[in-house]
Order: structure tokens, then sequence, then C-alpha cells
């Protein structure tokens, strides 16, 4: 029991010790795409198997070449692990990222292993440990790239830079390996804890586009609780940090949810986060059975602002969790008549 209030004081630190500074890398609604969160992740729920995705789309209404990124993912707890409370988790995800006016694309397709480990006689607490490893693609168009040294009092005035000679290639290709550990622990029948690491990119790839150019490794951490503080509404507060290359980013949330119906089968989720120096980030969502459905929007709050018209990205993300199970089998019953 020491053991758990120590991790619900660590998460509370959490969330109200960082005051880092934010960048706009990753999802805003993270709960929502697992496999990119953390790969221990990778069949830690319920079910037969799970099919979701996420679009997000930056600064649409302001650049002709806006931010896009679209991705996929299939995951499955597929067997039982050495313990009896123990299974094992396999996914997929796909991710196609593009950026900017020439064209920058990343394709990234990952493979996910998670092993997931009841603790305790009744296996409220578990401790998942996944691994993730796939294949990058990216390009760009060396013809459409502008930098700053082809512009005159902010006018471009040649089409030729000198940092052109820094580009070595038009398309790049690498191998890529992520880890993590997530602990989750149902506390009582009303409160559920989780907490994760994770970290992407541990070998360091080279991305070379540029001379020299290696991809730092990224460090992650992710967590929240989630409470039942009526009969029919949860609570429940969430945080993810990341840190890369000395840049930070900390995006804390509050979700309320509401159930429909007396079965919880349908439930009305509302709430917001904010991605400190960066932006506020209204949700709102829907879970309706197996299927869960989350829409939001960045506002943009920061030094920017003044040239985005605070506005930032929206996404909108879709699940589905099938639980497909046999009908047991009853075997009949004769009573004969006593006489």
């Amino acid at each position: 029991m020491k053991f758990i209030r120590g991790l619900t004081l660590l998460f509370i630190a959490l969330m109200f010790s960082w005051t880092v500074e934010a960048q706009d890398i990753h999802y805003s609604q993270y709960h929502l795409s697992p496999l990119t969160t953390n790969p221990a992740m990778t069949g830690a729920y319920e079910g037969t198997f799970r099919i979701g995705g996420l679009y997000r789309e930056q600064w649409g209404s302001i650049l002709e070449n806006q931010f896009q990124t679209p991705s996929l993912y299939l995951d499955a707890p597929i067997i039982r692990g050495f313990g009896k409370n123990d299974w094992i988790g396999i996914g997929v995800h796909i991710l196609n990222d593009r950026a900017g006016t020439a064209a920058l694309t990343n394709l990234t397709t990952m493979a996910s292993l998670a092993y997931h480990l009841g603790i305790g006689k009744k296996a409220n607490t578990y401790l998942s440990l996944g691994a993730q490893g796939g294949y990058v693609q990216k390009r760009l168009d060396q013809t459409k790239l502008i930098f700053k040294d082809q512009f005159v009092d902010g006018v471009l005035v040649n089409n030729n830079s000198q940092d052109l000679s820094n580009i070595t290639a038009e398309n790049v290709a690498y191998p890529d390996f992520q880890l993590g550990a997530v602990l989750n622990s149902y506390l009582t029948s009303k409160l559920n804890l989780y907490l994760g690491f994770s970290a992407f990119h541990i070998t360091a790839p080279e991305d070379a586009f540029m001379i020299d150019n290696q991809l730092a490794t990224r460090l992650q951490a992710n967590g929240g609780m989630n409470i039942d503080v009526s009969s029919k509404a949860t609570l429940s507060p969430r945080i993810l940090y990341q840190n890369q290359a000395g840049a930070s980013e900390i995006v804390p949330q509050l979700m309320l949810g509401y159930h429909l119906n007396p079965e919880k089968t349908t439930t009305f989720n509302i709430g917001a986060g904010y991605r400190v120096g960066d932006a506020v980030i209204p949700m709102i969502g829907l879970d309706f059975q197996g299927f869960k459905v989350g829409v939001a929007y960045d506002v943009n709050v920061s030094d920017l602002s003044s040239s985005t018209n605070n506005r930032g990205g929206w996404e909108i993300a879709a699940s589905y969790t099938a639980k497909v199970y046999k009908n047991p089998v009853v075997k009949p019953v004769l009573f004969c008549p006593r006489f």
C-alpha cells in the first residue's frame, strides 16, 4: 500500500511541478493514440482486438502547405503469458506526416510487442513492458526549399542559397526502435492509477538530410487517473511530458465523462488541456459500446498567436475495441423422477 501511495504522490508532483517550455510535436489527444504514446500500451485492454486512427492538421487556415499527420494502428492481446494473470500483446501502427512548402514527408511503420505481468493475488496491478521497431522513410523536394539568405528586407530576391550545400539527400531511410514500461493499478473499484515511461529513437539513428545529423533520443513520461466521482460521472486527469535534445514539452489535461445510460455503455466526454507556454486545448468525445471518438483543437496562446490569430491544429480520433467471445457450452442435465 505504501508503494501505491508513493505512486499517487509522484503523479501529483508531475502534475504541478514541471514548468518547462513546450514545443509543438506529437498529438494533443495522446490518450487516443496508445502505440505512439508508449509501446507498453500494446494490447493493454480487455477485448479481442482494437483498431483506431488519428488525423491532425496544423495551421491549415493560415498556410497553403499546412502540416498534416494521419496515423492508423491495430493491436490485440494474443496469448497468455507465463503466469495465469499474464498476457502478451502485439500491434502495428503507420504514421504519414507531411509538412511545409518542401513537401517533407515522413512515412513510419512500426511493429510492437508487449508483455503484461499481473501482480498480486487478484491482479489489481499489472506491469507492462513493451518494445517497438520498424522503418522510417523521409523525402523532401529541394527545389522548394527557401532559406533566410534568399531574402533582403523581407523580400525574396534570389533562388539560390548557400545553405543548400548542407542538404545531402532528398530521400533518407533508417530503422528505428523504442522501449516503454507502464504500471497500472486499480486501487479500488472506483480509482485507477497508471504511470508510464518510454524512450524513442534509442539507437539515435542518422537522419541524413543534413551532414552529421543524428536523431536524438526522446524521453517521455505519461500518467493519469480514472476516478468514479458518482454513479454517472468520471474524472480523468492525465499528463504527458517529453524531452529531446534539450527541448521539452508538458501537456496536462482534465476530462469529465458523463454516462448517458445506466449500463454505462454510452459516455459523453468533455475537457481541456494545456500545452505549457503554447496552446489551450478544448476536447470533446463520445464512448459508445466499443467505439471511442474524440475531437480537439489547439488555441495558440504563445507569442506566435499574433501571426496565427490564435489558430492552431485540430484533431479527430476514433477507435473500436471488439470483444469476440465464444458462447459457453452448457451440458444438458436430465432430472429423473422419483418413484
